[in-house]
């Protein structure tokens, strides 16, 4: 869907949170670079030129970001550059404007020499808490991207590689080439250490942690202007949509079909994969094979997935599956009364007040059961089937809602399907539905 115009107020308020957490990553680059037990990978280069000629390290950190825009030129060719030509231009003042802050907190710490190891660790982790909420509000405001994030978006699309494997081997490649420059100009090696690492890997989780609560600065970005108020956000007006989390096994396939058949409205649950193929043009046997679950282990995701960047902006082919889904998720409730199941559902559509969220889950042995009745797996078999799929499903919610699945707080009611019958559920589900469509509307 085309996203909606932003008011001039709402764009300068977005540049100021911007602008503060430009500011927030530079104090966290000094911090943990001033904590002596290295600096971050895309400050690693700067600071070894720094150390071994007169220019300052916000200095060559701008001359870093000039030579990675003249980079993303060359890999972009003249049409790419015409068509990116104002990411491109932006980028000059953000460069600017990172390098005069680094240079400014530099200034503003340079008491700051910690004698001991512990003064150390303490001024590493302000750091990357520092890093970790200036990216936040970085993505909050969703304006513009640091020249070393722009070089990477720009790479993985024109090598058709996954966003966040080419920024682990971007981060790599600093680091690399920081100890290489370091030991030629100085005879060792400067600004690569532990805490080098811990920049790199920390970051991001923080990030994690900490975009939840700010959302108070979304709503002062938009200032409650109408214009500012996306249609994939507003809640429906006239129609209640009713979203079905469940265990594989608890027969959530069967009580959403048999609830939407009772109440007489559509039902979404695979139908919507082609759906999804559509809306992105990946084929829908990837579609398929990718639902619900993430096919790499969980370090190699926490490591690779970029936090930086808001997630429709990387290339992985997971996370744009995933919003391609949502807005597709959105566009059902706000088209009519539905039951949706699975798919983060309850998560993408947290913001519609006229919501019902369900939660099914069942006993090992029911969920066994089911397996090998519904689903003709092996009764050899049905155990870690059933263990296979809930740990996929449960790592995608989590991964991508940053809360925990099943959790009582993020449902309306929750059901234990081993105890009820599929009908007895569809009837407390219905009763539900039906306070909620006849309830006044405030």
């Amino acid at each position: 869907m085309k996203q909606p115009e932003r008011s001039r107020k709402e764009i300068f308020r977005r540049y100021i949170v911007f602008t503060l957490g430009l500011f927030f990553i530079s104090l966290g680059v000094s911090l943990i670079t001033r904590s002596l037990v290295g600096t971050s990978p895309i400050s690693s280069i700067p600071y070894v030129f720094s150390r071994n000629f007169d220019l300052s390290m916000g200095s060559f950190i701008f001359l870093l970001n000039i030579v990675l825009i003249i980079g993303q030129m060359l890999m972009l060719g003249r049409q790419g550059i015409k068509e990116n030509k104002w990411g491109l231009i932006l980028q000059l003042p953000v460069s600017v404007a990172f390098g005069a802050f680094v240079d400014l907190t530099m200034a503003m710490l340079s008491f700051w020499n910690p004698v001991h190891y512990w003064m150390t660790l303490i001024s590493l982790s302000l750091g990357c808490l520092s890093m970790g909420l200036g990216v936040s509000l970085e993505v909050t405001a969703n304006v513009a991207m640091v020249s070393g994030e722009y070089f990477v978006q720009v790479a993985s699309q024109r090598f058709k590689k996954e966003f966040g494997t080419v920024k682990l081997m971007f981060d790599i490649s600093l680091v690399v080439i920081a100890v290489a420059c370091s030991w030629i100009l100085a005879g060792h090696i400067d600004g690569v250490r532990e805490g080098t690492l811990a920049a790199a890997v920390v970051t991001g989780p923080l990030v994690r942690l900490i975009m939840p609560h700010l959302k108070w600065v979304e709503r002062w970005e938009c200032g409650g202007d109408s214009k500012s108020s996306d249609a994939d956000t507003m809640s429906p007006a006239g129609h209640t949509v009713i979203t079905i989390g469940r265990e594989y096994g608890s027969g959530g396939l069967e009580i959403g079909k048999m609830l939407a058949q009772r109440l007489g409205i559509p039902f979404y649950d695979n139908s919507m994969m082609s759906m999804v193929a559509q809306e992105t043009g990946i084929a829908e046997e990837t579609v398929r094979a990718l639902d619900q679950r993430l096919p790499h282990g969980r370090l190699f995701e926490i490591v690779t997935r970029d936090f930086s960047v808001p997630v429709e902006r990387s290339m992985s082919t997971k996370d744009v599956l995933f919003v391609a889904q949502s807005r597709v998720i959105r566009r059902l409730a706000s088209e009519g009364a539905c039951v949706i199941v699975g798919r983060c559902s309850d998560y993408v559509l947290r913001d519609y007040t006229d919501c019902i969220h369900i939660f099914l889950h069942a006993s090992p042995e029911y969920k066994e059961k089911r397996a090998i009745e519904f689903y003709g797996v092996t009764p050899a078999l049905a155990n870690r089937k059933v263990n296979e799929v809930n740990s996929a499903r449960n790592a995608h919610y989590s991964y991508y809602t940053g809360k925990r699945w099943g959790d009582i707080d993020s449902y309306d009611a929750v059901f234990d399907t081993s105890k009820l019958s599929p009908e007895s559920v569809c009837d407390a589900i219905e009763i539900l539905y039906r306070a909620k469509t006849t309830a006044p509307k405030s």
